[in-house]
């Protein structure tokens, strides 16, 4: 899963510090950046701009960030063709994004990618510090066979991912087990308090326009923080729709 950033698209609100959504026109994508928050509703649509990107997004309530956190996704085939019929380097990715006050962050989750070997969903992680994207399995330290980039979780199963931060240094978790961490060197001082969490789907379409897009389907579930909060709000782009949204998960869909 090596990719560059070759072009950016920001989604802004005034006033916060929200990040948007980077896209690559050429042979690779990088990460996305989370999606400001404007809709409570657990149906309601957001239209989406001109840019390659959709998305289905729930934003954590809590002002004091939590140490750890919990929640199932469910893995699902999806598929990447495009209007033309191609797949191109379209992807459909279901993660979690979490970030401290200095800007830095970290990203986890499963991503199906037109770029890779197989399109089938596979475990990744990120990193960022003061607000710039570090790339995918930056700063990541292996300690199983459970390898970011590689593993595949199976089709149709709904295991649990999660993180945990202990002295600044950032723990993975998958199926209840931590397969490898950031070390609390990788950022100055170490990773601090979280102040941001957003939990989303998102697609990026390397051909917009007309009816062939790639499909997002998935589902978040049984989301829990040591700290009690919650998914409160939430936002969508058309063509998709979030669904049965509450505060343990929600799902999205086509």
């Amino acid at each position: 899963m090596n990719r560059t950033i070759a072009a950016s698209a920001s989604i802004a609100l005034a006033g916060l510090l929200l990040p948007a959504l980077f896209a690559s026109a050429s042979t690779q994508h990088a990460a996305h950046e989370p999606i400001p928050a404007l809709v409570t509703g657990s149906s309601a649509i957001q239209k989406a701009s001109a840019q390659q990107y959709s998305w289905a997004t729930g934003f954590d309530n809590g002002s004091a960030g939590p140490s750890w956190m919990q929640e199932n996704f469910l893995i699902k085939s999806q598929s990447l063709k495009d209007r033309a019929g191609a797949v191109e380097n379209n992807h459909s990715i279901t993660e979690t994004y979490v970030r401290d006050a200095a800007g830095n962050a970290f990203e986890f989750g499963v991503s199906s990618d037109g770029t890779n070997a197989t399109t089938r969903p596979t475990l990744f992680t990120t990193a960022w510090t003061a607000g710039k994207f570090n790339g995918y399995e930056a700063g990541f330290v292996s300690s199983t066979r459970v390898k970011p980039g590689s593993f595949n979780p199976p089709i149709g199963t709904s295991p649990e991912f999660g993180y945990s931060i202990t002295g600044g240094k950032v723990w993975f978790t998958y199926d209840g087990k931590r397969f490898g961490y950031i070390p609390e060197s990788y950022w100055r001082g170490g990773f601090g308090a979280v102040t941001e969490t957003q939990t989303y789907g998102e697609v990026y379409n390397n051909s917009p326009g007309g009816s062939r897009i790639p499909t997002m389907n998935g589902r978040v579930s049984h989301y829990r923080t040591n700290t009690g909060s919650r998914l409160t709000r939430y936002r969508v782009s058309s063509p998709y729709r979030i669904t049965n949204a509450g505060g343990t998960g929600f799902t999205f869909s086509s």
